[in-house]
């Protein structure tokens, strides 16, 4: 055999060899694993509790985070604001269905934020129990299923209690994207309630959970944040908070049924597109949202190289040490690696830090919880023609306004009009205006006209104010009710009031029914539409 002949063979056999090795891994590479989501924010009032602000706001973070660094295609992401519980079984069976039929490994998540209690989720105010729940995310359908519950009392989830903040979370079998089985997380054990913030516009839970999925929470450094990191995470800065803004901590708990080796990751952070590296050198630092002053990732203090996937915007990263406070400006534009590192921020005031880069301008209101409502008072009806309305208007978390335009009349033999508008503010105790408990006080007046027969008619002016304590539920973010008691004082611009009826039959013929001039008690019971 010739030298070129040897070297012909020589090449096809090493063709033939490198084309069988590439066809033996791509039948050893498992397929593409598939990843669905079903997400529900529910802010809709139940009996007793005050409808909430932020879960819409905190359904929509999750949402976000799964698809821009999940892996989770933004089709297989439903996001469901005020369901039915109907819809959210639905949901999660037609998720399964087509997870049922994929090939590879699969996972199933599903994140609730808004009432709960130890037996049922209250999405729309109607109670999902957790035995239906349980059944969906305990399905065989899903490779792995993933349950989180952001809620009050979500405990019964779980049924973890008596966790501490000096107790690490200790996962003892670890997960693997290959696992089966499902876990289970709350934002509280038991019967602790879970809490939402104003300066957040979230929950701590959720709020920490988010950030940790962006990056904050990849302890190993690999650029995957793992569910053990994540809910670790979570859970420490959640109890942390809790500790200095709440009544009683809030811990969160977790149950789990998997086999398996390796940790599930549920992010890849270098999926995201922009990425931010920041060389935290002491700490704590916080990145905040510039155009509406909002906390995206807190990182405790310490040292630490963190990779966080961010969206394109302006930012804030602001060293929260009162005793060398500094700042630093940045922008993040789409597909960007950027590196920060701490010892290039300036020094700053805390005060120069809150206004430095903030739009002044951006709203920390949620949009998606009703700021206004619409009453007719309803028991006040003594007459044969009357109308009582009442408009409250949220001006903030704590304050309304109120305006109530009233009129009423008697016909016959002896005629009676009045009509009046008062004016007022509620004090909202637990900063969920327009509902919730309130304190109120209101001024007004009104105009009280009188004719009997051919005696002729008068007419005559009074002058009223009042406090009034109450609370007003609303059932699915839709109907009002509102109940409360209250006093007045009314005086008469035109001299004593029954020296004015005193030539009139007309104040026989009313007796107690006609206007009280001094002190007086009344009652509220209102109903009507928020909107």
């Amino acid at each position: 055999m010739s030298g070129f002949t040897r070297a012909c063979l020589f090449v096809m056999v090493s063709w033939l060899m490198a084309a069988t090795a590439r066809a033996g891994e791509e039948r050893a590479t498992p397929p593409a694993s598939r990843r669905m989501a079903v997400i529900v924010g529910s802010n809709a009032a139940v009996l007793g509790r005050a409808a909430l602000r932020y879960a819409h706001d905190d359904a929509r973070r999750v949402a976000d985070v799964l698809s821009q660094v999940g892996e989770f295609r933004a089709e297989d992401v439903v996001l469901l604001l005020d369901p039915a519980p109907e819809a959210i079984l639905a949901a999660l069976d037609q998720q399964l269905a087509s997870l049922r039929s994929a090939s590879g490994d699969t996972l199933l998540l599903f994140y609730y934020s808004g009432h709960a209690d130890q037996q049922a989720l209250y999405p729309q105010g109607a109670p999902l129990l957790f035995t239906a729940l349980k059944q969906r995310i305990e399905s065989p359908d899903a490779t792995v299923r993933v349950g989180i519950i952001d809620a009050c009392r979500g405990g019964g989830w779980t049924q973890a209690k008596g966790l501490h903040a000096e107790a690490p979370f200790a996962l003892e079998v670890p997960l693997r994207v290959q696992s089966t089985g499902s876990v289970l997380i709350a934002s509280s054990s038991g019967l602790e309630n879970a809490h939402e913030t104003e300066a957040l516009e979230g929950s701590f839970f959720t709020h920490h959970l988010v950030a940790g999925l962006r990056g904050a929470a990849d302890v190993a450094g690999d650029g995957e944040v793992s569910l053990v990191e994540a809910f670790t995470y979570a859970k420490q800065l959640t109890i942390r908070d809790t500790a200095v803004f709440a009544e009683r901590l809030q811990h969160p708990s977790f149950d789990m049924n998997l086999r398996g080796r390796e940790d599930l990751a549920l992010t890849h952070v270098d999926s995201g597109g922009s990425i931010v590296m920041l060389l935290q050198r002491w700490g704590p630092l916080e990145v905040v949202l510039g155009s509406t002053g909002k906390s995206v990732v807190e990182l405790p203090e310490g040292k630490r190289q963190v990779r966080m996937s961010l969206r394109p915007g302006r930012y804030l990263l602001v060293r929260k040490d009162p005793a060398r406070p500094a700042v630093r400006e940045f922008s993040v534009q789409a597909a960007q690696s950027l590196l920060l590192d701490e010892e290039q921020m300036v020094p700053a005031s805390f005060s120069s830090i809150v206004s430095k880069g903030l739009d002044s301008s951006a709203t920390t209101w949620d949009t998606g919880t009703p700021h206004r409502l619409l009453m007719l008072h309803p028991l006040s009806l003594a007459f044969e023609v009357m109308f009582h309305l009442e408009y409250a208007q949220a001006l903030s978390p704590s304050w309304s306004f109120t305006l109530e335009p009233m009129y009423w009349q008697e016909t016959g033999d002896r005629k009676l009009r009045m009509a009046g508008l008062d004016v007022g503010a509620h004090y909202h105790l637990f900063g969920n205006a327009p509902a919730g408990l309130f304190v109120g006080w209101k001024v007004g007046a009104s105009a009280v006209g009188f004719d009997v027969g051919s005696d002729g008619g008068s007419t005559i002016f009074t002058l009223h104010q009042g406090l009034d304590v109450g609370y007003t539920l609303l059932f699915w973010n839709r109907l009002v009710l509102s109940l409360g008691v209250g006093v007045g004082y009314v005086v008469s611009t035109g001299g004593d009031l029954d020296s004015s009826f005193e030539p009139n039959p007309v104040k026989t013929a009313l007796g107690s029914r006609r206007p009280q001039l001094g002190f007086s008690s009344s009652y509220r019971v209102a109903a009507g539409v928020a909107f």
